[in-house]
């Protein structure tokens, strides 16, 4: 079983350079799932069909599915503040802020889709799981989970030991003081086991950019983040390059306004490509660019054709 993620930066195509991806999958034979938790469910638009909450058979070795993570998220909230409340009710001097801290806790949405996706690795009804992430700052705050649930959990046991001397209160309250804190501490541990899957051979972590400056800064800033909690990132893919048409072409700028506008978004892109390149030689991740084409990649047969022209007849990941 595979695991393809694609994160990026919001409106770099990234939804459609994942479902291309699945897309050749699925032509090479292997049963692919594309999963998407991004919240604005752009995968819809991309594949040109309604794809619902549970696994949607597109076409032949090909389904897709939405994450209604935001549910689950909002379930698993409304638990921990029912059992905070009954933890610290009729407690003399209880700050009630820590509760508003439940809500604040960042990534549990992303969460709850990792555990969707964890569970889809470990389904033989699937070979290969692409999924299509949120924009990279949703997707780094599931990853970073952890550390905030633990200094949460932390305060939570820090009250515990103020409030213990209390007459009786340890023993009505220490079963709901247990319950919080292990379901806390199980979510730590799971994203723990997925990022220890992400690290595996047949897993990858891919970035989808732009040649732009706030397209790279995204880009390195995120390859410096996961490379502190030792994730690497498999390729950088850069997308909606201008190709170079030549001389010739670019010759007619100064009386044609369409060769003039385009040599003009070339010229602009080079310097960051260059980044680009200096970025994936020494961060050892390959670089793939991927030119605009003459057609727009929405619908099954245009992200097929794209899907040739960007990973060829084997494929790059």
């Amino acid at each position: 079983m595979g695991l393809i993620l694609f994160t990026g930066k919001g409106g770099v195509g990234k939804s459609t350079v994942s479902a291309t991806t699945a897309i050749h999958h699925a032509k090479n034979g292997k049963r692919t799932i594309l999963v998407s938790s991004d919240p604005a469910h752009s995968t819809d638009d991309v594949i040109g069909q309604k794809v619902g909450f549970s696994p949607t058979q597109i076409s032949e070795n090909l389904w897709a599915m939405n994450i209604n993570a935001e549910k689950q998220a909002k379930e698993f909230l409304d638990r921990m503040n029912e059992g905070m409340l009954k933890l610290t009710s009729n407690i003399p001097g209880f700050d009630p802020e820590i509760l508003g801290d439940m809500a604040g806790f960042p990534g549990m949405e992303e969460y709850f889709g990792m555990e969707m996706i964890y569970n889809l690795m470990n389904d033989t009804s699937y070979d290969v799981v692409v999924f299509d992430t949120a924009p990279t700052g949703h997707t780094l705050k599931m990853l970073t989970a952890p550390d905030t649930i633990r200094t949460f959990i932390l305060r939570i046991l820090r009250m515990k030991a103020k409030i213990e001397n209390l007459k009786g209160f340890i023993f009505r309250k220490k079963s709901e003081t247990e319950k919080v804190v292990k379901e806390l501490e199980a979510i730590c541990e799971r994203i723990d086991i997925f990022k220890k899957l992400l690290r595996e051979e047949d897993c990858s972590i891919n970035l989808v950019a732009i040649a732009s400056e706030a397209g790279y800064q995204e880009c390195f800033r995120t390859i410096k983040f996961l490379n502190t909690i030792e994730l690497p990132v498999k390729h950088i893919l850069v997308n909606q390059i201008v190709p170079d048409f030549g001389e010739e072409i670019w010759a007619t700028a100064e009386e044609n306004p369409a060769a003039a506008m385009t040599h003009r978004r070339f010229t602009i892109q080079q310097p960051y490509l260059e980044r680009y390149r200096a970025l994936a030689k020494e961060s050892k991740i390959r670089l793939v660019g991927i030119t605009h084409v003459p057609f727009e990649p929405m619908g099954l047969p245009a992200l097929a054709k794209l899907s040739t022209l960007v990973w060829g007849s084997k494929g790059m990941l």
